[in-house]
């Protein structure tokens, strides 16, 4: 069963805390906490069985729905295209 691996996970997480260093009215407390918040999200992403994009993309946004309320206009579509490679990438090994 085709999972992601620890790099693509890395990956994933780090699009998701580079998104926070982009939202001006969040003081750099809120940031720790948001990327606290991200960083545990890796352990289940490394555990997911048959990942699709779209069913990370959704977990992601319903764990991390405050986090994604800050995001710019657009991040949402390029974390899916990333969330497509990595998923493909998967199926493919």
């Amino acid at each position: 069963m085709p999972r992601l691996d620890t790099c693509d996970v890395k990956e994933i997480l780090d699009m998701l805390e580079d998104g926070i260093n982009v939202v001006p009215k969040l003081n750099k407390i809120e940031k720790m906490k948001m990327r606290s918040k991200i960083r545990k999200q890796g352990t289940w992403l490394l555990e997911l069985r048959n990942p699709t994009a779209e069913m990370i993309f959704q977990t992601l946004e319903w764990r991390l729905s405050d986090v994604f309320s800050l995001y710019p206009y657009g991040f949402s579509d390029r974390l899916r295209e990333l969330l497509r490679e990595k998923s493909a990438h998967q199926r493919s090994m």
